[in-house]
């Protein structure tokens, strides 16, 4: 364990260091929460930062184990420079907005709550882009330290990440990411996700994931060749773009 996160800070200290700093964070939100019981939307005001925080946690530190194998010194600092700024822009905007008791996101109340919305819009799809650029970059790489099985899991998680975190814009143009009711209302445990209506933010969450799901897919079935990965990936991306589908419908999940 010690080896592989030295090899992390290796890769990116940056990232790293920025990993770590939400998983401190993380920890800071859900000790607040046990505190701060004001909610909206029938949820702690505190959930949304915690969410986010253990993300950019995995995000950050997911990062720093692909980046090893990308040869272009430049373009992975710059890289790994701007997500930092992305991600913290990021947490600062919804951990602050919750300090308000104000929601973070679709949030049109006032001039200010929806100029700081629409920056972190444009902040987190500036960082998409970078990463859809680094995917293509390791179209470049040669299938020499890592297997064809991985190297493809790595250039098409990356390539569906970013698409389904581009779904982010549809509920942005929504205002909302529940279809056939207002955000809010039942949901499913841990994730909240309706339970009376689609939600968009299950193919966003599982598209997102490809990041990760692809890679652990070749650890976890050790596969040598790329057809395997490609197909399960195929798979996952016809599954998730499913479940994006049957919430535009209205329905929830279950």
């Amino acid at each position: 364990m010690r080896t592989l996160l030295n090899r992390m800070r290796a890769v990116s200290p940056v990232l790293y260091y920025c990993g770590l700093a939400h998983f401190a964070l993380f920890i800071v939100f859900i000790i607040i929460a046990l505190f701060d019981h004001r909610q909206l939307t029938g949820l702690n005001l505190w959930i949304k930062p915690i969410k986010f925080a253990i993300s950019i946690t995995i995000y950050c530190l997911t990062w720093t184990l692909l980046l090893q194998y990308l040869p272009f010194e430049l373009i992975k600092r710059r890289f790994a420079r701007f997500t930092v700024f992305a991600m913290s822009f990021e947490m600062f905007a919804i951990a602050l907005q919750a300090a308000r008791g104000q929601l973070s996101h679709f949030n049109h109340s006032s001039a200010y709550n929806l100029l700081l919305f629409n920056l972190m819009g444009v902040v987190i799809v500036s960082q998409t882009l970078f990463a859809l650029f680094i995917g293509i970059q390791f179209f470049k790489v040669k299938a020499t330290q890592l297997t064809p099985a991985m190297l493809w899991a790595i250039r098409l998680g990356i390539i569906m990440a970013c698409f389904f975190a581009f779904e982010g814009g549809l509920m942005a143009a929504k205002m909302s990411h529940t279809v056939g009711a207002a955000d809010g209302g039942p949901g499913l445990p841990l994730f909240n996700w309706s339970r009376i209506a689609g939600d968009l933010r299950i193919a966003h969450f599982m598209g997102l994931h490809a990041l990760q799901i692809m890679p652990l897919f070749v650890l976890l079935t050790n596969y040598k060749s790329a057809r395997p990965t490609i197909a399960f990936a195929s798979f996952f991306f016809a599954l998730v773009s499913l479940l994006l589908f049957n919430a535009l419908l209205g329905r929830p999940l279950m």
